[in-house]
Order: structure tokens, then C-alpha cells, then sequence
């Protein structure tokens, strides 16, 4: 596990490398900014090219509320805490020195929570800049096409299956098919190979 935490810290909390797909098909490996830069971005209102640059955009509430409870989990576990002289320590050092001490403890949940959670932050805030995609199929698991939500005081009916480039979930039964190779598996079960389509998530019905 720790190869794979290391990559979610370094993805989390520094500027990394990452494939991007073009207008005409063609890709580019390019530097990008840690995930946690990208989402104080979306809470200032400044998105940033990959010159550098910074452009105005929309304000995130959603983007904020997922940074304050980044915080207050980190502050949890943060090694610092306490310690008034660190007070000022900035977000991405206090995860940082929490991966440091997590992944060099004798107890392995250490790891396991903070994987978990670093884990969560970089799927959610790619969310936010990747809405995802409803499919028609069923949940291969839990056979069900459709649940409904309360959500903003009225119910609302949504596909199960979602996706986006990273990863397609059920918001049913919470399973998760992460990954190119996992998609791939998962367009062979509902969609007979064919490459797994679908209709903007945000398309759903109200009662």
C-alpha cells in the first residue's frame, strides 16, 4: 500500500505529472498543480493554466467545504497539533508531516487511514472539475438502474452508475471500478465492449 499512498500524497500535495487527452485525440504529458493548489484555486475564484497563469472562475462553495473538512481531519492526525509556535503551518505541510509519521509506524491502520482519506480528497476533487457521466445499465452488483436522493428539499431520481475518466461508481451500493483497466472490465459486463457512454449526471427527474 505504501507505493500507492505516496502517489496520492504526491498528486495531493505537489505539483505532478499527468497525461491529458486533446481536442483532436492526440495526448500530452504535462505538469500540472497538487490537487489541494487546484482546489484553493476553485474557493478563491482563480484557475491556473499550465503556464502559470490565472484566470477568474466561478466560486466553489462545494470546493470550500471539502477544504474545511481536509482540515479539521488533518488537524486530527497532524503531529504538530498543539504546538502554537506551528499554528502557522500551511495545509499541505501538515499532511505532509502526518504521511511522514503514519507511514513510519509499527501499526499498519496508521497507513490505512491515511490512505483512505487521501484517497477520498483527490476523488472528490477531481469531481469537481470532472462532472461525472450517467450510464443507463444497472449496477452489475447490486442490479439496481435507479435511487432517489433528498437533496436541496425535494427528492430527486438518479442513475446509479456514474462516471468520469478516473473512475465509474454506483451511488447505490457504493462500489467503485477504479481505473482504466477496471472500466474496461466494467464496459465488457454492461455494454457488451462497447465504450461505456452516457448522459451528463446532473439530467435527472424530480418528484
Amino acid at each position: 500500500m505504501t507505493t500507492d499512498t505516496l502517489d496520492l500524497l504526491h498528486q495531493l500535495t505537489r505539483t505532478h505529472k499527468t497525461t491529458i487527452e486533446n481536442d483532436d485525440g492526440t495526448r500530452q504529458y504535462v505538469e500540472v498543480h497538487s490537487y489541494l493548489a487546484q482546489l484553493q484555486d476553485a474557493i478563491t475564484g482563480k484557475s491556473r493554466g499550465r503556464g502559470g497563469n490565472q484566470t477568474s472562475a466561478p466560486l466553489s462553495t462545494n470546493a470550500l467545504d471539502l477544504w474545511h473538512e481536509i482540515a479539521e481531519t488533518t488537524l486530527q492526525h497532524w503531529p504538530g497539533y498543539g504546538r502554537p509556535h506551528l499554528a502557522r503551518t500551511p495545509l499541505h505541510r501538515r499532511i505532509q508531516q502526518w504521511a511522514s509519521v503514519a507511514l513510519n509506524s509499527n501499526d499498519e491502520h496508521d497507513e490505512a487511514t491515511l490512505n483512505k482519506h487521501l484517497a477520498r480528497w483527490v476523488r472528490e476533487i477531481q469531481a469537481l472539475f470532472e462532472p461525472s457521466v450517467e450510464l443507463s445499465a444497472p449496477c452489475p452488483e447490486c442490479h439496481e438502474t435507479y435511487v432517489w436522493r433528498h437533496e436541496a428539499g425535494e427528492n430527486i431520481r438518479k442513475r446509479c452508475l456514474t462516471f468520469n475518466k478516473h473512475r465509474a461508481t454506483c451511488i447505490n451500493c457504493k462500489t467503485t471500478w477504479e481505473g482504466k483497466a477496471s472500466m474496461a472490465n466494467l464496459a465488457r459486463i454492461i455494454n457488451h465492449d462497447a465504450p461505456i457512454n452516457g448522459t451528463p449526471a446532473h439530467t435527472s427527474q424530480t418528484e
